[in-house]
């Protein structure tokens, strides 16, 4: 088929799939899947700009979808999220300064892949660390998490000033209860300063920010697995719509492509969403961190393509591995899904005990 705007022809088979996998992925881990899209759409033949444009579209599509999916579960912590937006849009203003000192520079490209490869390096290790310390831990109701002393004292942290004056309000307190996310109190500049973490990191690599976000509201603040997934989808419609504003500016989105890609989408996040509550969060937790890992290592292989001639195949390499991960989970998740459903079928049919 071809898509005038990006100038290319693409078989809309395989952006049916791509579609269909980063919906799935997006409502099962809350992430936009940025680095998935692109990533695929280059593989396509796509040219990059208009990969990076038309994968900001689709972020933003798939994440409405996933986060009206999760809301319907009780799964977005609306206040939590506001509160964070508040730190996101500057730390998104600082980041974009930076990177164009680094472009002046001539060195962003190395940058941001170095960066991506230390932070989804460090964080799929920790994920997965995180794993094997609960699997080893005595069992215990509720969910549990290696970091939990931790998010116990970032929630106890007192922070000044403990109000404010507002005119026609008066007083207010700086401290917000958190019902959805099971907080009784905290102090609003905690996840302020986490949003505008997340926002900058979000700006200096070009992506939603919602494989940062996810974890730190859950080993970070507390949040329990699920509700981190609703909250930080609702964070990346923000980020996504707003990059998709700037790129269609440029007239650098096909509106044809993403489109297709989105109606596949909406059907992957059906999936991914309902998963969700059939698996266990730790699982969640391990399959995401893996996940992470497996784009760690193909940013790494795209890096290593750019030094000779000789290696530059390693591009395509990572391309692959990043697609093979991604369907790869796909079809773990809907294994899971299935086998969770069956099993609570037959616990249904079962005879009670007398």
């Amino acid at each position: 088929m071809w898509f005038p705007n990006a100038e290319v022809a693409v078989n809309p088979a395989l952006l049916l799939l791509l579609g269909v996998m980063v919906g799935t992925l997006s409502g099962f881990f809350g992430v936009g899947g940025g680095f998935l899209i692109t990533g695929g759409l280059l593989v396509f033949g796509v040219p990059p700009v208009f990969a990076v444009g038309t994968g900001l579209a689709l972020i933003m599509g798939s994440s409405i979808i996933n986060t009206l999916k999760h809301r319907h579960l009780g799964n977005v912590d609306l206040r939590l999220g506001m509160l964070m937006l508040i730190g996101t849009v500057p730390g998104v203003f600082l980041a974009e300064q930076l990177n164009s000192t680094l472009e002046e520079a001539g060195i962003v490209g190395p940058v941001i892949r170095y960066v991506y490869i230390l932070f989804l390096g460090a964080l799929g290790g920790f994920i997965v660390n995180d794993y094997l310390k609960i699997r080893r831990a005595p069992k215990s109701e509720g969910e549990v998490i290696s970091t939990a002393s931790l998010a116990r004292r970032v929630q106890a942290m007192r922070i000044p000033p403990h109000s404010i004056w507002l005119p026609g309000k008066g007083k207010i307190p700086t401290y917000v209860s958190l019902p959805i996310s099971g907080i009784e109190s905290l102090s609003v500049f905690i996840p302020i300063v986490v949003g505008f973490g997340v926002g900058f990191f979000a700006g200096l690599l070009g992506a939603g920010g919602g494989f940062l976000l996810m974890p730190a509201l859950i080993f970070g603040l507390g949040v329990p697995t699920t509700v981190a997934i609703g909250t930080d989808l609702f964070q990346i419609i923000v980020t996504g719509s707003w990059g998709t504003f700037i790129y269609a500016m440029s007239h650098n989105v096909d509106a044809k492509m993403a489109i297709i890609m989105l109606g596949a989408a909406s059907v992957g996040s059906q999936l991914g969403a309902s998963a969700t509550k059939f698996v266990e969060p730790a699982r969640i937790r391990i399959l995401y961190g893996i996940t992470i890992l497996g784009g760690g290592v193909a940013v790494a292989l795209e890096q290593v393509s750019t030094f000779s001639d000789s290696v530059e195949f390693l591009s395509t390499v990572a391309s692959v591995v990043l697609l093979g991960v991604a369907g790869a989970m796909c079809l773990v998740i809907m294994g899971m899904m299935i086998k969770a459903k069956r099993e609570n079928h037959d616990r249904d049919l079962a005879p009670a005990d007398d």
